[in-house]
């Protein structure tokens, strides 16, 4: 009876989460629209794997309910299908086809999962091992991804500068700029005449100075453009501006050519006792690669800023209004994710060494390689305490098999 309400109660919990997720309304200019397209828009290659993870409990509790893997796939398409019907209904969502293939296939794959979940939570200690020293390696080639996609990726094309521009789906800010530099290079608002040469200094080795002299203006509720360049096919290629307090800087990377999510790097409270008509003197100077930025404000600035191997679950969804706190909790979130299935596979010395020797080159290797920072002090402990967590967890479910066995053993007798 137990096992049958836990069953009910997991299939609700992952029914709650869809709903959710998909059925809240967003604040946007546009109204909702149906796309026939797979992978839709400037991050569509992320929300196709948002898509596909929203579903798996889904999919796994179905088939927990002894549902075959094709029925677990159909209801997984038939609720997507509801759900984007109901989505024309509510503002600031699309409806889409890809939509409805990439939730029926996260739904199958949770459905996969769970029917096969006896050879992968309790495997042989051959699979194991294989399946240890697979997670480890799929956790360092993550940390150089993460470094491979935030590198940046200024297109050749005809750049335009831009100030204070209104984009549309940001909001305006009422501010003037009075002059724009990169390094030597004085940036006009419009065409730029010397594309390739501003592309150049934006990818030199030795790092840029971008330097905006303007007058502030009100606060603004959400970010908003100061000084912008863009591309001819309207492609950001960075920009530079306030959100509420803080001051943002953007710049186009591996990870927006793929359409995955953009994050950026901001100055917290850079801009809180700024009041309209001060004068704002900003600056963003990167030294070189892989040493991150430093963003100044009328003389002030802090400690370099970048990204580093934990900011990986950025690039799946970056919501602009998280916390400083809360975004290195989910840095740490997900550097122990990484690291804690190859300890929940670990079973002997030399599985332990394999995966930490592939930690440690994914941890200093990755920042080493990649435009990314090194690695913080927390995202190592992050790291440890994963492969920990991932050794008790095993611990636990074997301690549980093992009751469950002999209580099984008894039953039979009796």
């Amino acid at each position: 009876m137990r096992s049958r309400f836990s069953r009910r109660a997991f299939l609700a919990l992952a029914l709650l989460a869809i709903l959710t997720a998909t059925m809240w309304p967003l604040q946007s200019r546009k109204t909702a629209t149906v796309l026939s397209c797979i992978v839709c828009g400037d991050h569509g290659a992320a929300d196709v794997l948002l898509n596909v993870l929203l579903f798996v409990p889904f999919g796994a509790a179905l088939a927990l309910e002894r549902r075959s893997i094709w029925r677990c796939a159909l209801f997984g398409a038939l609720l997507s299908a509801v759900v984007e019907f109901a989505q024309l209904y509510i503002p600031g969502r699309d409806s889409s086809i890809g939509d409805v293939l990439s939730n029926g296939s996260g739904a199958t794959l949770g459905a996969i999962l769970a029917r096969t979940a006896p050879v992968w939570l309790l495997p042989s200690p051959k699979l194991a091992t294989r399946l240890s020293r697979c997670a480890a390696f799929s956790a360092t080639a993550l940390c150089f991804l993460t470094g491979v996609l935030l590198a940046p990726a200024f297109p050749d094309a005809l750049y335009y500068g831009m100030w204070t521009p209104d984009l549309g789906h940001l909001e305006r800010y009422r501010g003037r700029v009075q002059d724009a530099t990169i390094n030597a290079l004085h940036v006009t608002d419009g065409p730029m005449a010397d594309s390739r040469l501003v592309r150049e200094l934006l990818d030199s080795t030795g790092g840029f100075s971008l330097h905006v002299h303007a007058l502030a203006g009100p606060r603004l509720p959400a970010l908003g453009p100061l000084f912008a360049i863009f591309d001819g096919r309207q492609r950001e290629i960075i920009l530079l501006g306030p959100d509420r307090d803080d001051l943002v800087f953007r710049f186009r990377t591996r990870a927006a050519a793929v359409r995955l999510d953009q994050p950026d790097i901001r100055l917290e409270n850079a801009m809180r006792h700024i009041t309209t008509g001060d004068v704002i003197d900003l600056s963003v100077r990167r030294e070189g690669k892989g040493r991150g930025f430093r963003i100044t404000v009328n003389g002030w600035s802090d400690s370099r800023r970048g990204f580093s191997v934990g900011s990986g679950w950025a690039l799946l969804l970056y919501p602009e209004v998280l916390p400083r706190w809360l975004r290195t909790l989910l840095s740490a979130v997900w550097v122990g994710g990484l690291s804690l299935p190859a300890g929940f596979w670990m079973r002997t010395r030399g599985d332990a060494l394999f995966a930490g020797a592939l930690l440690l080159a994914g941890l200093i290797g990755a920042p080493a390689l990649t435009p990314l920072l090194p690695t913080p002090a927390y995202q190592w402990a992050a790291a440890a305490l994963g492969v920990l967590a991932g050794t008790g967890f095993n611990a636990v479910l074997c301690c549980h098999s093992a009751e469950d066995s002999t209580r099984s053993v008894l039953t039979t007798k009796l």
